[in-house]
């Protein structure tokens, strides 16, 4: 009887509503769970992995889907669980696959399967990923029994079970990510957005001298990617109070990125103090172009990299770059701002305003090379506040929607792999009644066809071909326009009629059936 009324009352397809998708992609999931349970992997490992790959890649359709339908129903973000915890993630953890990867963990979990070195932590988490994959094996009951009744109806059951799943998913996937990686505490995460509060004060005044301006924000130049660090530093010192490098608070207040810098920030804040206004701004000039000018000062870079080598008995050829600004960075550390030091400082300021560059310079450099992924993240934070969204509108106008389809949506059988928005918009049947081609009028039997490249609609005779086209989610052939087929085939083809040659306006005639074969063809291909 189940069967039946599934045969009966399965959905569409072609059905765009999210329950009609869920159906069929519950269903890939579940033959391909299947093939997997009867397989044994020890003979065929190639094929199990096979397997695994697709019933994730199954698992991830199935989640995508319902992420969907949580967004239709619980349209407020108030109304959903909150997701802010994923600012302490690694940006390396958020991809599109996470929620795949989180469902089989959680399947593994609940099997009684331990995370790898974390066996302590899988205990304390195997709990919630039984609770998560009994919850989530109900929905699906729920979900694909509503959508052979009604697609378009969310009962007041489905949405309670979509916003319990949500709250279980959601704390499973913090725990669960924080065994797995390192994931930063309140504090931790506070030091970060003042460092990244820090950067973007002095991007602001760094503009507004004129040191950047907004093509080069705009453009992501990498001058200004290396620059910044090394400005923060020296504003951080000397101009902006309580931020993110006031040494005032202590070594353990400080963000974990200069703390272990902090004797030789000290240092560099003393020996601030001994630079006037205008020596300051040659600093600053060293900093955001890299390269002090010798017409300026008597002794740059290369008279410390000689000095340098010759205090520890090796050659200039013998020192790297980087050896040459950690052993100044070493060599400044120790230093001790005795009176006699500072007399002679006053005397040479260029020796001074050297070594302040250098050391600055060392410290900017090793946060992007110990930190890097902190910094591209405040970067990004700086620098891309907000991520724009082009959105191809008309003004006061909105789309229409049709009421009766022939034909909408995707084939999500075609593809489990299909992300949730793919393929193109399709034209309303009742937008055409005549082939986009030809010009011929549609009937009962000339009907209508959907080209799954351009989304327009043609007769039988005028898209005869088949193509997969993988970056519109259709792995397997699918029908397309005979123009679409011939551009496909030839890249460089007008994809216009008019751009037909006569040769393939021949290789068009001898692929296309004769018109009397139409009528039969129509009963095999139908209105797909």
């Amino acid at each position: 009887m189940q069967s039946l009324r599934k045969l009966v009352n399965k959905p569409r397809v072609d059905d765009w509503s999210p329950l009609a998708k869920f159906y069929h992609a519950d269903e890939a999931l579940s033959a391909i769970a299947n093939e997997l349970d009867s397989f044994d992997g020890r003979r065929d490992p190639d094929r199990c992995n096979q397997l695994v790959n697709k019933l994730r890649q199954a698992q991830d359709r199935v989640l995508q889907i319902i992420a969907e339908m949580i967004s239709i129903v619980f349209p407020a973000d108030a109304e959903r669980a909150c997701r802010d915890y994923r600012a302490k993630f690694p940006d390396e953890i958020i991809h599109d696959n996470l929620p795949g990867q989180l469902w089989f963990g959680a399947e593994c979990l609940a099997a009684g399967s331990n995370i790898v070195e974390h066996e302590a932590e899988s205990e304390e988490i195997r709990p919630m990923a039984r609770a998560l994959t009994r919850h989530l094996d109900k929905m699906r009951n729920i979900l694909k029994d509503q959508a052979l009744k009604d697609p378009t109806v969310y009962t007041p059951k489905i949405k309670a079970s979509l916003h319990v799943f949500d709250r279980l998913f959601a704390e499973f996937e913090f725990n669960y990510v924080s065994a797995m990686v390192p994931v930063k505490t309140i504090v931790e995460y506070d030091h970060q957005l003042d460092v990244a509060v820090l950067f973007a004060e002095c991007l602001n005044r760094a503009m507004e001298v004129g040191y950047f301006n907004k093509e080069q924000i705009e453009d992501a130049d990498p001058t200004l990617m290396i620059a910044l660090p090394r400005i923060a530093i020296l504003w951080g010192l000397t101009v902006f109070e309580g931020n993110a490098l006031d040494l005032n608070q202590g070594r353990e207040n400080i963000s974990e990125m200069f703390r272990h810098f902090y004797d030789l920030l000290k240092l560099i804040r003393s020996l601030l103090k001994m630079v006037e206004d205008n020596e300051r701004e040659l600093l600053e000039n060293y900093l955001i172009t890299g390269i002090p000018e010798r017409s300026q000062r008597e002794n740059d870079i290369s008279d410390l990299v000689v000095s340098t080598a010759s205090d520890l008995g090796t050659s200039k050829s013998q020192i790297e770059k980087d050896d040459v600004l950690i052993t100044a960075m070493n060599d400044t550390a120790n230093f001790v701002l005795t009176d006699e030091f500072v007399a002679q400082a006053k005397k040479n300021i260029d020796d001074v305003i050297h070594r302040l560059f250098v050391c600055i310079c060392g410290v900017a450099d090793q946060l992007q090379t110990n930190y890097s992924s902190d910094i591209r993240k405040i970067l990004k934070m700086v620098l891309q506040p907000i991520e724009a969204r082009p959105i191809y509108e008309i003004s006061g106008k909105t789309a229409p929607v049709p009421q009766n389809e022939e034909e909408a949506g995707v084939e999500v059988q075609e593809s489990i792999s299909l992300p949730t928005t793919t393929g193109v918009e399709w034209v309303p049947d009742s937008d055409c009644d005549n082939c986009v081609a030809c010009g011929s009028a549609f009937t009962i039997v000339r009907r209508r066809h959907h080209c799954r490249n351009c989304g327009r609609i043609f007769c039988y005779r005028c898209s005869g071909h088949a193509l997969a086209i993988p970056e519109l989610g259709y792995e397997r052939p699918v029908r397309v326009c005979n123009i679409c087929f011939l551009y496909k085939i030839n890249p460089f083809t007008p994809c216009t009629s008019e751009g037909l040659t006569a040769s393939q306006r021949q290789i068009e005639d001898d692929l296309i059936p004769s018109t009397s074969q139409e009528i039969e063809a129509v009963q095999d291909f139908g209105t797909v």
